[in-house]
Order: C-alpha cells, then structure tokens, then sequence
C-alpha cells in the first residue's frame, strides 16, 4: 500500500519452474501457463481426473523444461481447475482461488474435507483475535474440530465464541468447538 503497487500472484515449483500467472482483470485465479505445461486435476485418493471446478489435485507436465523433464507430476496443490475464456481475453485454464491447499493438509471433519488454512482464513477476519489453535479430536464416531482462541483484552467471550462458530458453518459446512483460553496461553 506504500507504493500503491498491485500484487500478482505467480505460482511455481523448483521442479518444474514458474507455471501460472494472476491476470489483472479477474483476480483471485491463476491462469496455467499452457504454452509450457499440460495440466490435468485428479482425485488424490483414485488417481482419476475430476470434473470442470471440481476439487483436485493439481498434476503438470512440463513441455519447455529440457533439462528437467516431468511427466504428470503430482504437485500436492489443492485446485479447482476451469476452462474457457476469462475476462482478460486468454482461454488458458484457470485456477479458481489459487492453491486452495495441500493434499498432505487436509483433515477430514463431520463429511467435509478440511485444510486447515481455511480455517484460519474465517479467524484472521476477526481482529478481537490474538492467537489460535486447531486441534482434531478423533475419538468419537466422527473427528470434531475444536479451535482455541486467545482473545485481545475487552472482548466479550460469549460472542465471539459464537461469532466463529457461525462463520465456520457457514463458510465450511461444519460447527467448530470454540474456547477462549487466558492471554499468553498460545505458543507463538
């Protein structure tokens, strides 16, 4: 904001280098660079390719990179890949909301595949919070989400442990257990 300068997300691994690219018309994706690379989103767990938006992981192969060649390379990124043409004019494919997530993050609460950054995402909206914890609880029939939450000083506990609560249903299909725990509580 100090320089008043845009940010651009520009994804990319060591392995296969920088492959997408955020256009300014419609920000909040990231368009795959298909002039380099073949991108195909599969189910992590069948290995078999997902439906136009569906949630996938994301797996690329490089076409330009000689000296490090991959073939369908299984990135571990969450997406949701779409295709057609955007606002911006390209008809490269387009990756909704970035990288949604890890395959290796996600836990499974009440039915919903969770990443845990999504969760953090509705609690950094509330600036009464300090700090925070996510735990699983798995001992019952089916894992429970408890959030602990270390409260800036004057906050009135009661509402913010339902203000949460509700965001998190509404947002991610499930209802946390929210506790306020004392200041200073939380490892930083």
């Amino acid at each position: 904001s100090a320089w008043g300068a845009r940010v651009f997300d520009h994804p990319g691994m060591t392995e296969v280098g920088p492959w997408g690219f955020e256009c300014r018309e419609a920000p909040g994706g990231v368009h795959v660079i298909e002039t380099e690379f073949i991108a195909e989103v599969l189910d992590p767990a069948c290995k078999s390719p997902v439906a136009d938006g569906e949630l996938g992981e994301l797996v690329l192969t490089n076409l330009g990179r000689i000296g490090s060649p991959l073939i369908r390379y299984r990135t571990g990124d969450q997406v949701r890949l779409t295709r057609g043409r955007c606002a911006c004019g390209r008809s490269f494919a387009r990756i909704e909301g970035g990288i949604l997530g890890r395959t290796d993050d996600v836990i499974w609460i009440r039915g919903n595949n969770v990443f845990p950054s999504a969760v953090e995402a509705v609690i950094r909206e509330f600036d009464e919070v300090a700090e925070f914890r996510i735990r699983v609880d798995r001992g019952g029939a089916q894992s429970e989400l408890e959030i602990e939450v270390e409260a800036m000083g004057g906050v009135e506990v009661g509402r913010l442990n339902a203000d949460i609560a509700a965001m998190i249903r509404d947002r991610l299909h499930f209802t946390p257990r929210v506790t306020v725990v004392k200041p200073g509580t939380l490892p930083r």
